[in-house]
């Protein structure tokens, strides 16, 4: 999806992470535990930058989707921005104990998504580009999805089709959740939604609730009455 253009282009600034730290941070996740030890090392990565830096994954993401549709555009955006800053914010907090932490094991999947990490790392230096802020982007993901047990893309963000990621309850659920398998170096295998199958989208067109709940309102009078 969009997740990539998020990293500037290469000499559009200087790394300030070396691709041996990068391997490090990663063999540092692979290491924790709990969700309190990922809070740690990920805080430490991500604090090694500075806000510009985020504004600077935002300006890159705004320069390279100015051909989108502009309704979708406008309806992304602040999506992309909650994914970016609100996520970095959100750390913040939490590393401050300004917010609630609900500690315990991290998703067994952690180790082969640091590796992951680690792999788009490596292949973003051998074309010649710098690794950092591509880092960045997945130590936010990172947090969000295995501190904080919340899909990568934030509730509403929108997708092509009037789809979007949403929640019931505590479970999450996105329409590209398992579309995206061919995506080098993706966030969705990891990421703690459900796939959306396309039910809730179908409540929302047009006469459609009403059609379902008639249907419904007849098998619970053919079930309770004649049978």
């Amino acid at each position: 999806m969009w997740e990539e253009v998020l990293a500037p282009a290469h000499g559009e600034r200087r790394g300030a992470l070396t691709l041996n730290e990068v391997e490090a941070i990663c063999r540092a996740m692979k290491g924790t535990e709990t969700r309190r030890d990922l809070l740690a090392v990920v805080g430490r990565g991500v604090f090694s930058f500075q806000v510009t830096d985020l504004q600077a994954m935002m300006e890159n993401f705004r320069r390279k989707t100015v051909d989108l549709e502009p309704g979708y555009r406008r309806r992304l955006l602040p999506k992309v921005e909650e994914q970016v800053m609100g996520a970095y914010h959100d750390l913040a907090l939490t590393c401050r104990g300004e917010k609630f932490l609900d500690d315990g094991p991290v998703d067994p999947s952690l180790p082969a998504y640091a590796e992951m990490v680690a792999e788009a790392c490596r292949a973003r230096v051998t074309a010649g580009k710098v690794p950092d802020l591509l880092v960045l982007k997945y130590l936010l993901a990172a947090y969000t999805m295995y501190v904080r047990g919340r899909p990568a893309h934030p509730i509403g963000t929108p997708f092509p089709g009037g789809l979007e990621v949403y929640a019931e309850g505590e479970i999450y659920y996105c329409p590209v959740r398992e579309k995206e398998g061919d995506v080098p170096f993706s966030l969705c295998p990891y990421c703690p939604a459900r796939q959306d199958t396309g039910v809730r989208a179908a409540l929302h067109r047009e006469g459609e609730a009403e059609r379902i709940e008639r249907l419904e309102i007849i098998e619970e009078s053919r079930q309770n009455y004649h049978g």
